[in-house]
């Protein structure tokens, strides 16, 4: 039973080599920084623009092949995600039909075309395909075997950022009192923690960690406020097709989303 069809789901167990897998020095993406040239902010505001536009019939979209895959329908879901694909440039739609093709649902059972649109749908922001992706690289399935393009999967599709953001939670809570005495200093020390790990994240494709430092430099929260380094974070964000990051340039900008 083909069970890769939710965004919720999370696959991969390999994720616990994180901790252990070396990322080659070929592998390592190289230091980006904010964007602040004029065309690349007119590059933003388009792209804004056309992904807040294009959400709401991607979601119609997405629901109407999930109706297709609940139902069994693979062979008509498969055409209908390539079509998503194609038009939409809808990650989610690439990542599950690579799990079709993994399964052998409504396709042929093929390893190497799942691995080629877990990649493509990863290199577009979905984090379930970041980590099939690295699984892949692990085990080589699809692809050839490599422990350094693994690790460097795992490092953008796993764990790090989510534990970027519970540190700044944590600091939040300590700095209002919240559940434990109020204690500035352990909130001071989870928010630089945070925001370091942000950017050491950032240094990569990480829609997710360009967001929340795209927040941070907003509001001022580990850093000192910054309107222009706030709109390259999440511009970012954007040209990975974060819909949250959209939103809130639109906010930063005085916008409604």
């Amino acid at each position: 039973m083909f069970t890769s069809v939710r965004r919720r789901r999370i696959h991969g167990a390999a994720f616990v080599l994180l901790a252990v897998l070396p990322l080659a020095a070929h592998a390592r993406p190289q230091r980006r920084t904010p964007e602040r040239a004029p065309q690349r902010t007119l590059s933003c505001r388009i792209a804004v623009r056309a992904l807040l536009k294009r959400a709401p019939v991607v979601r119609r979209v997405d629901r109407r092949i999930e109706a297709l895959i609940d139902a069994k329908h693979y062979r008509r879901a498969a055409t209908a995600l390539r079509g998503a694909a194609r038009r939409h440039t809808d990650a989610w739609a690439g990542y599950t039909l690579g799990g079709l093709y993994a399964s052998g649902l409504g396709v042929p059972r093929s390893a190497h075309a799942a691995f080629r649109w877990y990649l493509w749908a990863a290199k577009r922001g979905n984090r379930f395909a970041q980590r099939q992706v690295a699984n892949a690289y692990l085990n080589g399935e699809g692809t050839r075997r490599s422990p350094a393009a693994a690790a460097h999967w795992f490092r953008i599709g796993i764990a790090p950022w989510q534990l970027a953001v519970i540190y700044g939670g944590l600091a939040q809570t300590y700095a209002r009192g919240q559940l434990v005495p109020a204690d500035h200093a352990k909130a001071a020390y989870y928010t630089a923690k945070s925001v370091a790990d942000l950017r050491a994240l950032a240094r990569g494709p990480n829609a997710q960690a360009d967001y929340y430092l795209g927040l941070d430099y907003a509001l001022g929260r580990g850093v000192r406020r910054n309107r222009t380094r706030a709109t390259g974070y999440l511009c970012r964000a954007v040209m990975l097709r974060d819909t949250r990051a959209a939103a809130a340039l639109r906010h930063l900008q005085g916008r409604s989303p």
